[in-house]
């Protein structure tokens, strides 16, 4: 049996990117995490879903790349991919016009360790996910500053904005993805699996709807627990036509449509398309195209101003598992075709 590239993965949340990437065909050999209901969840899934990872609790700002290389048994040159997203915290406060603390700042300098990582372990490729607002941060000062110290270490770059609703997610979520490549070569990002347009001469299927994603869902699986509501809540929540505009923080969506984008704060404004009340943690777990058997650790729910990541957040803050099994598979398609190539 042909090994599978290893990956290594920073700030890695609850792991929809890891898992998307091990769906791909990557081994997961590291998961690097501060948060740490986030690595409960982690270590919860690894044995089925991360066989071969070491799984680190720590402040990447003072871990060493010479110990998770050591950590892992692994050498640098044996690393294929580094994937991850740093917290958008780190790019929004980086020195403006108005003024606030420069990139380098050691309270925001999370992006700076990424490239810390790539550059000491020099894979093959990295994956970074952020935010589309960090293209016009700055009127993009702070976006030419990320491609910039990529470039400085030797990567060929390649970004897009890509819609997880086009890879087969029942989700409109819009996401920047940035591919660097060590060889010189741009890397391409994956064809939609999916279209809006129907019919379309690529002979793509529809959009997935909320209705398809929730038929496989039962009550008795895991994370199901339904939300409790006061009366006058679920008076509010059964008033919301589904489909209906943003309102009020939260928004319903139809049934026969993809659910709008699912944010850290979905326990609050995601209202279910047939029911007065929230989504379950599995329900919008199933959103983000996790399997149904993937649990999530920690508290369900907390005030928002907490800074440690409750089951509805963890589910919010992820890449869905789906789209990033699309973005890897392209990856290993294009490394494969390299090695064909260095063969002949």
């Amino acid at each position: 049996m042909e090994p599978r590239p290893n990956s290594i993965e920073l700030f890695a949340g609850a792991g929809g990117l890891a898992l998307g990437l091990e769906m791909a065909g990557f081994s997961t050999r590291a998961l690097i995490e501060i948060d740490e209901y986030c690595c409960e969840t982690l270590r919860y899934n690894a044995p089925k879903y991360f066989p071969d990872a070491v799984i680190f609790q720590r402040d990447i700002t003072k871990l060493d790349v010479k110990e998770v290389l050591n950590a892992i048994h692994t050498k640098a040159d044996d690393i294929d991919l580094i994937a991850g997203g740093p917290p958008c915290q780190s790019f929004s406060i980086s020195k403006i016009p108005k003024g606030g603390r420069t990139l380098d700042d050691p309270r925001d300098n999370l992006f700076l360790h990424f490239v810390r990582f790539v550059k000491e372990i020099r894979p093959k490729v990295f994956l970074m996910e952020n935010v589309p607002g960090l293209l016009n941060k700055a009127d993009g000062e702070v976006f030419r500053r990320v491609l910039g110290a990529f470039r400085s270490i030797g990567y060929t770059l390649n970004h897009k904005v890509l819609n997880a609703a086009d890879y087969g997610v029942p989700q409109i979520r819009k996401r920047l993805f940035i591919l660097g490549s060590r060889d010189g070569r741009t890397l391409r990002f994956p064809e939609p699996t999916h279209s809006k347009i129907q019919p379309n001469l690529m002979g793509l299927p529809p959009y997935v709807t909320i209705r398809q994603a929730f038929s496989i869902l039962t009550p008795d699986m895991p994370n199901q627990e339904l939300p409790r509501h006061t009366p006058k809540k679920i008076q509010k929540l059964a008033s919301l036509p589904p489909g209906s505009s943003w309102r009020n923080w939260r928004f319903r969506d139809a049934w026969d449509k993809p659910s709008r984008c699912i944010t850290g704060h979905c326990r609050d404004d995601w209202t279910h398309p047939g029911e007065p009340r929230a989504g379950t943690v599995r329900e919008l777990a199933t959103l983000q195209t996790f399997p149904t058997d993937y649990v999530f650790r920690g508290p369900i729910m907390a005030m928002n101003y907490v800074r440690f990541q409750f089951q509805y957040r963890q589910v919010g803050n992820s890449v869905p598992v789906l789209l990033a099994k699309a973005i890897g598979s392209a990856i290993l398609k294009q490394l494969k075709s390299v090695e064909m190539q260095q063969l002949v």
